[in-house]
């Protein structure tokens, strides 16, 4: 009951804390719902197969499922044949899959990033894309196209392929994207076959099939219902991959901040309350009692907060994702699906999240003595308890090594260093606010100790009085300042030093890249210049990445040749994508870490096996050989340098922006929160004021001018402790592109970041002033 009705009594006060909790419960549960609806699903080009039968999934050296072993074409023929008879199934479909991609208008149409479009006209009967126009391809120089792509039943265009491009004549429409060719062309450009469809009877039992057909092909795997999404495309798992980056970014964002939220809050909340603590513990309350009293105030207000912001999450997770398809992190047409475990567990998160941050302010409530109940005085007696010197102190001895650190390190480490050492001081720097402040307020206030009117005195005055307050109000507005320096310098600086240092090393080259491709085929190859020829290739129980280049050994990575066990000059057996095999001798271990080293192979050997493989780029091309060819673009080093850079640095941007955003956020939570709680405790203060003769909107521009002066105080020493080991994290950068590098802040990033915390501060502060001056008068 006491902890109800202190609640109750405070809801202004916890107002802040309730939502920071439910904002940060809102993300936790939104990043769940769409991470839980996101999972690998079965590619829908597959669909109208219950059961597919393929080869086995094998991992990559980092022990992540990376690949599908290919059976070469006349086996998966003769395996297709034997499950074709087995009771209720109606037909058994080898999927043949490959590289090609229509032109229309000049320009290549389809996704880019797709290696997988094309396939043989048979697998149209696997998925959920029907016929709406003309008839399917049975002979060479004849496809079926996607309808979206705007071409008709008869049209000629070209059609992009690993071989080069070639002449077809359209003879049908599908509802869906991909190409279709006829299966003489699909066993051509894709060998080997990955899995077999079956298609089943109306009354037959997908379980059943699947039993028989693991008896029929025993060294296959059979999957059915949701374990067919193994087959799921790279390029939709990559998509995956990047979207949830953002999502545990989010998550974890919004736990750290708001245990930070909490923590402030409940650490002035027991500062404004030690009286009211004395007098608890001076009518026979225990210091356990009064720890309990307040952490059942932070399960109260946890459990509410985590309610409001499971709601808010359900709600937002739609949109979420939809948001996430418009910028390439998740597959188009994600759909939620209604779990109640992401939310309950989000909910759970928020209660946690409470307790934890209140912990440390019960203990401190704990110790509060009977005698505080006496006190006339509510002056601070000291800014900073033995806990937060200890943790302020250690995050400045970790900055500072770091930082020393910095100088020395070898280029790759120094990056990392400058970022933990701006990590580690921007901490230091909001925990040691209260010692640091003072002496700031006091060098402010020296110009205008001759300035007229008692203004600048006041907003001094109670600065200093209270640095406790001063410190929760400036401790988000550091933390936020350096948090957005931080990430926009660094993005910002690497944006311009990588390209800076690929342009260097390719300087005098023109290169040839995909334009609207996902790379250049062999007759773009084949006109001269240095290229590199992706594929996979599997050695034992191992997928393996493999590039091919002309001249040099066969080498392979240390990490895989330790995986396959083979050594220096000895031999390993690899399977190709067309499923057959060749026995390598392996004449050189190349040391983990190097670009592209994982296999290296004779380019010839991987065009024979692979023909669907595609060359990243072509270095020294001409551009005069490939002129008018589709699908290909030629550069020159400092325009192939950022271009090669720019979607890396469109994903770090938006990155940046989304974690900046939500910081800003709750640094005005923050703020108001600590502004709601202050100004209620002023009350006394400002009901002086008002009887000595001040109006409403003196206080109003005492408050203000006062915000101000904590704000701008806030973020100097946010860009303080920021911006030395940035220019570190710059030096660093340069030594490893070996090219002059600038440290670039992105100032309308921190100047937006500026005044979006001071508007929230001030507003903050003159909405609270207004109803706590009102009050006073009242009472």
């Amino acid at each position: 009951m006491i902890t109800v009705a202190s609640v109750r009594g405070r809801a202004l006060s916890l107002a802040g804390t309730f939502a920071g909790l439910a904002l940060g419960v809102a993300l936790i549960a939104m990043s769940l719902l769409v991470y839980a609806s996101a999972q690998p699903r079965p590619p829908e080009r597959l669909s109208a197969a219950p059961v597919l039968v393929h080869g086995p999934v094998l991992p990559d050296a980092s022990g992540v499922g990376d690949g599908v072993r290919p059976w070469p074409g006349e086996q998966a023929q003769a395996l297709a044949g034997r499950l074709a008879v087995l009771p209720g199934v109606a037909a058994a479909v080898p999927d043949r899959t490959f590289y090609a991609q229509l032109v229309v208008e000049g320009r290549p149409v389809g996704d880019p990033e797709e290696t997988g479009a094309g396939h043989g006209w048979a697998s149209a009967a696997l998925g959920a894309y029907p016929l709406v126009d003309g008839t399917g391809p049975d002979a060479d120089g004849e496809v079926a196209a996607g309808a979206a792509t705007g071409l008709a039943v008869g049209d000629r265009t070209t059609l992009l392929t690993g071989g080069g491009p070639a002449e077809v004549t359209v003879t049908g429409l599908v509802d869906g994207p991909g190409v279709y060719v006829s299966e003489e062309a699909a066993a051509r450009l894709s060998p080997g076959v990955a899995a077999i469809g079956l298609l089943l009877h109306p009354d037959a039992d997908p379980a059943a099939v699947a039993a028989a057909a693991r008896a029929a092909a025993p060294d296959a795997t059979v999957s059915t219902g949701d374990g067919r999404a193994v087959l799921e495309p790279a390029q939709a798992a990559k998509t995956r991959w990047l979207g949830t980056q953002l999502l545990i970014a989010m998550a974890s964002l919004a736990v750290f901040v708001t245990v930070f939220v909490v923590a402030s809050t409940f650490a002035l909340s027991i500062a404004q309350r030690r009286r009211e603590l004395g007098l608890l513990r001076t009518v026979g309350a225990t210091p356990r009692q009064i720890r309990r009293m307040v952490m059942g105030e932070a399960l109260l207000v946890g459990g509410a907060g985590g309610l409001a912001g499971a709601l808010l999450g359900v709600a937002a997770a739609v949109p979420a994702a939809r948001l996430l398809a418009d910028w390439g992190l998740a597959e188009p047409g994600l759909r939620i699906r209604p779990e109640p475990l992401p939310v309950l567990a989000a909910v759970l998160v928020g209660v946690g999240v409470a307790l934890t941050g209140a912990y440390a302010a019960a203990r401190r409530a704990a110790k509060v003595p009977p005698m505080a109940a006496l006190r006339e005085a509510s002056v601070e007696a000291r800014a900073m308890g033995l806990g937060r010197w200890l943790l302020g102190g250690s995050a400045l001895a970790l900055g500072g090594f770091l930082a020393a650190r910095t100088a020395t390190a070898a280029a790759e480490d120094r990056v990392n260093s400058a970022l933990f050492a701006a990590m580690a001081l921007t901490a230091a720097a909001a925990l040691l606010a209260p010692v640091l402040l003072p002496p700031l307020i006091r060098l402010a206030g020296l110009p205008l100790r001759g300035s007229r009117g008692a203004g600048a005195m006041l907003v001094r005055a109670e600065t200093l009085a209270a640095v406790r307050r001063t410190a929760a109000t400036a401790a988000p507005v550091i933390a936020t300042i350096g948090f957005a320096v931080l990430l926009s310098g660094m993005v910002a600086t690497m944006r311009e030093a990588y390209p800076a240092g690929q342009a260097a090393k390719l300087a005098g080259l023109t290169i040839a890249v995909p334009d609207g491709t996902p790379g250049l085929p062999a007759t773009a190859v084949t006109t001269g210049g240095r290229s590199v020829l992706p594929t996979r290739v599997y050695a034992g129980d191992l997928s393996v990445a493999a590039f091919g280049t002309t001249g040099g050994p066969t080498s392979m990575a240390a990490r895989i040749a330790d995986a396959v066990g083979v050594r220096a000059s000895g031999t390993v057996t690899v399977r190709f994508a067309d499923g057959h095999t060749e026995r390598l001798t392996i004449g050189e271990i190349t040391p983990d870490g190097q670009v592209d080293d994982d296999l290296i192979l004779p380019q010839e050997l991987v065009r024979k096996h692979d023909p669907s493989a595609l060359a990243t780029s072509l270095l020294g091309a001409d551009p005069a050989a490939l002129a008018g060819h589709p699908g290909v673009e030629v550069l020159d080093a400092k325009a192939y340098a950022e271009r090669e850079g720019a979607e890396d640095g469109r994903l770090l941007w938006l990155f940046a922006t989304v974690l900046i955003a939500l910081s800003v956020g709750y640094t005005g939570i923050a703020v108001a929160n600590t502004m709601a709680m202050s100004a209620d405790g002023r009350r006394p203060d400002l009901g002086v004021l008002r009887r000595a003769g001040a109006t409403t909107r003196q206080l109003l521009r005492y408050a203000a001018a006062e915000t101000l002066l904590v704000v701008a105080l806030g973020a100097g020493l946010g860009l303080a402790v920021t911006v030395p080991p940035l220019l570190g994290m710059a030096a660093g950068l340069e030594q490893e592109v070996g090219a002059p590098v600038t440290l670039r802040l992105h100032w309308p990033v921190t100047t937006a970041t500026m005044l979006a915390t001071a508007a929230l501060a001030v507003a903050a502060a003159v909405l609270a002033t207004r109803r706590a001056a009102r009050r006073a008068m009242s009472g």
